[in-house]
């Protein structure tokens, strides 16, 4: 019977080991939660009758909300979002929305908000794909024929607050 050693030691391996151990007990910087205040504008109250006209095939009593998503990279931009808020429009004091985001983790963040005027949870579009509904990013970016790059809206790491100003509706 012939007997293996389970792996080769890294002296390297060892050594980030040790010094990450290290870290810890000395109590270096980890990443940690972050909170973010995201306050979006421009917002448009949205009457019964108004939503009344757009969901004519659909009974419908809800009075419309305002949709955020936060994305930590490029790789999950504009498809699977770190974090989610909502606000009904029932919060909406002068065009302005508030939102408090916990729990994100500390580094770059990007932001895509809109206002579902029709309450179904989604960004509606027309049939060649354009958004119908009130929508922006973070730093106000704006993409060419498209949305704009995860680079374009990303907020340095460290931000609290950010303002974002939803665009008139025609």
């Amino acid at each position: 019977m012939t007997i293996r050693p389970f792996r080769k030691f890294s002296l390297p391996l060892a050594a980030a080991t040790a010094l990450t151990g290290v870290a810890l007990l000395l109590g270096a910087p980890m990443a940690r939660a972050a909170d973010l205040e995201v306050e979006v504008s421009g917002v448009t109250a949205v009457s019964a009758e108004k939503l009344a006209e757009k969901n004519a095939d659909k009974a419908s009593d809800k009075s419309g909300q305002v949709l955020v998503a936060v994305y930590v990279g490029a790789d999950v931009w504009l498809r699977k979002p770190t974090a989610v808020g909502r606000a009904a429009l029932s919060e909406l004091k002068d065009g302005v929305v508030k939102l408090r985001l916990s729990g994100l983790p500390d580094g770059p963040l990007a932001i895509s908000v809109f206002q579902d005027l029709n309450g179904n949870g989604k960004l509606d579009s027309n049939m060649m794909g354009m958004p119908t509904e009130p929508y922006a990013f973070s730093r106000q970016a704006q993409g060419n024929f498209g949305p704009p790059s995860f680079d374009q809206a990303a907020l340095p790491a460290g931000t609290t607050r950010h303002a974002i100003r939803l665009p008139a509706q025609p």
